[in-house]
């Protein structure tokens, strides 16, 4: 499949790195009842997923000039995220007073966006051709 690019994948691996580093901080301040710094780390979490995902995608759309509408990265990020913080739980790594529901909740909440994204990439999809708005071709 041609649109799972190099870019995509360090992003991933980004993606992935800063989670698990995410998870296991998050639940050490959860078991210490930290609530600033659970909200520091969650927005720092947040910058740096961002981040990764403006340049490893600007240099995805460079390389590989389709028109997603960043769907891919944030499918990716879905997978990578809810994934790893549902095992992260499940497996028994989380702070005692984490509950896996939450985590499913979040899952649901956010697949609901995702969903949303998906079908504004369908419709941008069919709307353009090779990565230019129709209304822009014939001027």
């Amino acid at each position: 499949m041609k649109t799972i690019t190099p870019y995509l994948l360090r992003f991933a691996l980004a993606a992935t790195v800063l989670t698990i580093v995410f998870r296991y901080f998050l639940s050490y301040v959860i078991e210490n009842q930290s609530g600033i710094i659970i909200t520091f780390s969650a927005a720092t979490y947040g910058l740096l997923m961002f981040a990764s995902g403006w340049h490893f995608g600007r240099k995805d759309g460079e390389y590989l000039p389709i028109f997603d509408v960043g769907f891919r990265f944030h499918l990716s990020t879905y997978l990578i995220h809810n994934g790893l913080s549902l095992l992260w739980i499940g497996l028994g790594f989380g702070s005692k007073y984490e509950n896996l529901n939450v985590s499913i909740m979040v899952a649901i909440y956010w697949g609901i966006f995702l969903l949303l994204h998906f079908i504004f990439f369908l419709w941008a999809r069919k709307n353009s051709v090779d990565n230019l708005d129709k209304e822009d071709l014939f001027e």
